[in-house]
């Protein structure tokens, strides 16, 4: 007994097959229907008959067609051209991959070919026929190709677009989503000879049939077959033409909004026409952006993402720098080598992480640009450029929610030991630019600022503080000194300095 599953795989291959060899059938049906009218259409009679006739009535009045032996020729080179791609799906053998790949590039010339080779063959066995072959028998066996040659390139579309397990497995991981290389019949050209084939012939045929005076009986039930058979034609072209087109289309205008919300999918790529072109496009375009936010989302942890932001509305992307009046913030964690000596390469790693974890945040929520971390310190920058408007006072509130993240974080217990750190803030004009080159830049703030700022962080530890802060910062702070007390320390020399720098304590 079969499994549901083996009964649905039967089933579908089944379906595939009698899809495939419904080919011939069909072409067979409108290669007998258009070149009996086109005959009857020319001389009042109709052409040669095929051996097995399918329809209703007789003599005149019979409604059908009637098939000779070209339907067997094209149902054997049919199934010949399709062996192949059959087995595949079965087996999946790797030898006959580029086979099928080859054949599926060439679709189209090689069904053009079979009808060519049919009708020459029809037209060689009607000369061996008594009578002589008349210019009528060529006029109509040239309508029925192309009627036939309309047909094909609608069914080719109709029955390519249902393979997707055959494309999946020819064309496996990234290859799917790519344009393939192939022979292809513009849009435009489908659509036209789906019109010419099966509206604009017919038209031509029946105002030839009632220039030349063919009797109506005679013809009325050759006509009622072509215009069923047109129509009916016509119908599924139409709908060839939305599945096609309209559909893929479709699908690419959801994706597009998918992508705006950070869905970046790509469609699969079945054809080599202007639809799969415009797909490989789109998968192109998705393909950049999803690389760009993952080079945004990895490299942009290592920029800050306020500077960024700054360097592209301001448009400040190039070599220079500008004069700025910013609040510049240095912490340092105390005795970092005794603490490290106790942990692995990765157990440093981990640790240094969790402690900038618990301690940055207060500076990113009071305004504050990170701008590096140097090993175990940390710099950042408060300025009105980058949001700060009160960045005196935003850099001594960051220090202090510093100062209180520091104590959480020696309560967490996943602290090696008790970590203590020094602060120090300083504030003034430094120079805010882009340094390197056109190829490569680090946009920075360079300075006596910045440097005044790292030798007050550098006193912590002398002056057995965590949190130091220059004149200049209680100056700027005004009156209320931003609610916080400060206690003198003195008049420090600074390395780099003239002259000692008063500097206070944070209470």
């Amino acid at each position: 007994m079969l499994s549901d599953k083996k009964k649905a795989e039967r089933k579908k291959e089944l379906n595939e097959f009698f899809a495939l060899m419904g080919v011939p059938v069909i072409l067979a049906l409108i290669g007998s229907i258009f070149y009996r009218f086109a005959f009857m259409a020319m001389t009042g009679s109709r052409g040669r008959a095929g051996a097995i006739k399918v329809g209703f009535g007789s003599g005149d009045h019979f409604i059908g067609a009637d098939f000779g032996f070209t339907v067997g020729v094209m149902a054997a080179l049919v199934y010949l051209w399709g062996r192949p791609a059959h087995e595949y799906v079965r087996t999946s053998a790797p030898e006959l991959k580029d086979k099928i790949r080859r054949r599926l590039g060439s679709v189209y010339q090689h069904g053009f070919a079979m009808l060519v080779l049919v009708q020459t063959m029809a037209l060689a066995v009607s000369a061996l026929a008594p009578g002589r072959l008349s210019g009528a028998h060529f006029a109509a066996a040239f309508i029925s190709f192309l009627a036939q040659s309309a047909m094909l390139v609608v069914y080719i579309d109709a029955q390519l677009s249902k393979q997707k397990n055959l494309m999946e497995n020819l064309y496996p991981g990234e290859e799917i989503f790519k344009l393939r290389a192939g022979f292809s019949i513009p849009i435009y050209l489908k659509i036209t000879t789906l019109i010419a084939g099966f509206a604009l012939i017919p038209f031509i045929l029946i105002y030839v049939a009632f220039f030349n005076r063919v009797p109506w009986d005679s013809l009325a039930a050759d006509l009622v077959t072509l215009l069923f058979v047109s129509g009916g034609i016509l119908l599924h072209g139409i709908n060839s033409v939305y599945n096609g087109i309209q559909r893929p289309l479709d699908g690419l205008v959801a994706r597009m909004k998918r992508v705006a919300e950070g869905d970046y999918s790509r469609t699969r790529i079945y054809f080599s026409d202007e639809v799969a072109c415009l797909k490989a496009g789109y998968n192109e375009m998705v393909a950049g952006l999803k690389e760009r936010e993952e080079l945004q989302d990895t490299f942009g942890k290592y920029l800050s993402i306020e500077i960024a932001r700054e360097l592209i509305k301001n448009k400040k992307v190039n070599l220079g720098g500008e004069a700025i009046e910013a609040a510049v913030m240095f912490c340092d964690i105390r005795n970092f080598t005794p603490l490290s000596e106790k942990l692995s390469a990765t157990g440093v790693v981990e640790f240094l992480n969790e402690y900038f974890r618990h301690i940055t945040p207060p500076i990113t929520a009071h305004n504050g640009v990170i701008n590096k971390f140097i090993g175990d310190a940390v710099m950042a920058i408060y300025t009105p450029l980058l949001g700060s408007e009160d960045y005196v006072a935003d850099a001594v509130r960051s220090a202090a929610g510093m100062r209180e993240a520091l104590a959480r974080f020696n309560d967490s217990g996943r602290a090696p030991g008790k970590v203590e750190f020094g602060v120090g803030v300083h504030c003034g004009r430094l120079v805010a630019g882009n340094i390197g080159t056109s190829e490569r830049l680090e946009y920075t703030f360079i300075g006596d600022t910045v440097n005044a700022a790292s030798r007050i962080e550098g006193k912590t530890k002398d002056l057995d503080t965590d949190i130091l802060v220059s004149g200049q910062v209680l100056s700027a702070l005004g009156p209320d000194k931003a609610g916080f007390g400060f206690e003198s320390v003195g008049k420090v020399p600074l390395k780099g300095k003239s002259e000692p720098m008063e500097l206070f304590r944070l209470a």
